[in-house]
């Protein structure tokens, strides 16, 4: 077992390696150099809030999910999971409002990192 931690451990740290290689957070813009800095790093904030909270969840949380998670929390969690990662793959199609756009997303990846930090001490899947 805790071969498989480690290995799930460094699959997870290369996503998020990559996903700082892909994003580039200091390539900046320098028409929105703010609005495309706290994009990038709400994103990155938002990401590895996620993957310690999966890892953690996988070894350490309830193993009576799914009498503890209603249809609402389900459907609004899955929501969290692909909302960003739609954000930050589409923010380039976006070119007329685009400071507005990375504003928004911004407030959105924050958002989301602090419902699911709320929503894990909440139900206590892994936290006691």
């Amino acid at each position: 077992m805790p071969f498989f931690k480690i290995i799930l451990f460094l699959f997870f740290l290369i996503i998020y390696v990559l996903a700082f290689v892909i994003i580039k957070p200091f390539l900046l813009n320098y028409k929105r150099l703010l609005s495309t800095l706290v994009l990038k790093i709400s994103y990155l904030l938002y990401l590895g809030i996620l993957l310690i909270c999966v890892y953690l969840f996988m070894f350490y949380g309830s193993s009576d999910i799914e009498n503890q998670l209603s249809e609402i929390l389900f459907f609004s969690l899955l929501i969290c999971l692909f909302t960003p990662n739609l954000g930050i793959l589409f923010r380039r199609s976006f070119t007329k409002y685009r400071e507005h756009y990375n504003y928004f997303f911004t407030i959105i990846n924050l958002f989301i990192a602090f419902f699911i930090l709320i929503k894990l001490n909440h139900n206590s899947w892994f936290l006691h």
